[in-house]
């Protein structure tokens, strides 16, 4: 199917509500990335080829239209066979242009981000009192509901919600430096997922997922099954730490231990590293002024968390043999790589690189140790 209906892409592009762009424009893109990241800033990067004007001389159209601004939107949907998939809704930050020299055409790239780029232009100073995280959560995505976003706010269960007495939340700098530190203070994330159709977009704010449906396996060495390629497997175990400290909780005034129990989030492996004793290592509480015990247990189950993923996966997907886009912040199944190796991953990274006629993607998997969890993998 990808060899027979080819890689399609579709483009909308402009200030304030993106429109398909004219034929002209399409001609001239050369290439598309988009890298998408629940660690990284995600972005996305378009290349055009400048053609001169017959109309007059010395005019480079391209560079003039309003769509290929900063600040224009951009949505980039990819077409693998008759699957559209939207890769990319973001805005541009920067356009570098090559007018190039002799016979050898020029270039126009543009670069951006993501729609957490929207949540990045404005500092502010704030107070949100009486409210606990996942409701600041809520109301600071909620600004952005013009802009198609929709909140998917995913509140951590051990979260208190302080008396305006006693401790008031603030904020301040960009909504986006807010909610990441939130997210990090509870190993949640926040990202901005485009789609499912466009100019649509879900902003999650909670813990990774971890559980839920599996994408369609990852396959190496097993003949015509196999649709990966350069896989490389790294395993740090030492990375993997507990938490201990103690807080003056200020509801009893007493010094009270802290220290971070099980692994919080759902095991992906059969030995996840931080229940090794042999390797994993303990660090120390920095617990947060003014906070009680509960909120200096979850802070440390946090600090616990974010280093469980210890095992990482690197490579590249054939996409004709996949058959699918492989997306990211969600589980994937891995075979033919031993038992070690095989089973459940989280998709932590991915990257687009799209040509014509040529599609292909990257990715970043990770989870918490060696070992399947499951005797079988589907394909």
């Amino acid at each position: 199917m990808f060899d027979a209906v080819g890689v399609r892409l579709n483009l909308l592009m402009g200030i304030g509500a993106p429109t398909p762009p004219p034929p002209s424009v399409m001609e001239a893109l050369d290439n598309v990335e988009v890298a998408i990241s629940d660690q990284e800033p995600s972005g996305f990067s378009m290349t055009f080829k400048l053609g001169r004007s017959n109309a007059m001389a010395g005019e480079l159209p391209l560079l003039s239209h309003p769509a290929m601004q900063a600040g224009s939107r951009v949505v980039i949907t990819g077409i693998l066979g008759v699957r559209p998939r939207v890769l990319m809704d973001g805005i541009v930050e920067d356009a570098k242009s090559e007018p190039g020299e002799g016979s050898e055409g020029g270039s126009l790239t543009l670069m951006g981000r993501d729609l957490t780029a929207l949540f990045d232009q404005k500092e502010v100073v704030e107070e949100f009192p009486g409210m606990a995280p996942g409701d600041i959560a809520q109301a600071i995505i909620a600004r952005y509901a013009s802009h198609g976003i929709i909140p998917d706010v995913r509140p951590p269960l051990a979260a208190d919600r302080d008396a305006p007495a006693q401790r008031t939340p603030t904020q301040r700098g960009t909504d986006l430096a807010y909610l990441k530190q939130l997210a990090k203070d509870f190993d949640h994330v926040f990202v901005v997922d485009p789609g499912p159709t466009p100019l649509t977009a879900r902003a999650y704010w909670g813990p990774p997922p971890r559980s839920g449906t599996v994408q369609s396996a990852i396959t190496v060495d097993m003949g015509p099954e196999s649709n990966a390629t350069g896989l490389s497997f790294e395993n740090t175990p030492s990375q993997a730490a507990s938490v201990e400290g103690e807080v003056l909780d200020r509801q009893t005034g007493q010094s009270v231990p802290v220290t971070s129990a099980a692994p919080t989030r759902p095991p992906l492996s059969a030995s996840p590293s931080l229940l090794n004793p042999l390797t994993s290592s303990t660090r120390i509480l920095r617990p947060q002024p003014g906070q009680s015990a509960t909120q200096a247990m979850a802070q440390a189950a946090a600090q616990s968390g974010q280093t469980s993923d210890t095992v990482k996966v690197t490579g590249e997907l054939d996409l004709g043999r996949y058959g699918r886009v492989l997306e990211p912040r969600k589980l994937v199944g891995l075979r033919g790589a031993g038992f070690q190796n095989d089973g459940f991953y989280y998709v932590r990274d991915v990257v687009h690189a799209i040509t014509r006629g040529k599609w292909t993607q990257s990715f970043t998997l990770v989870r918490d140790g060696l070992g399947t969890t499951t005797p079988t993998v589907r394909p």
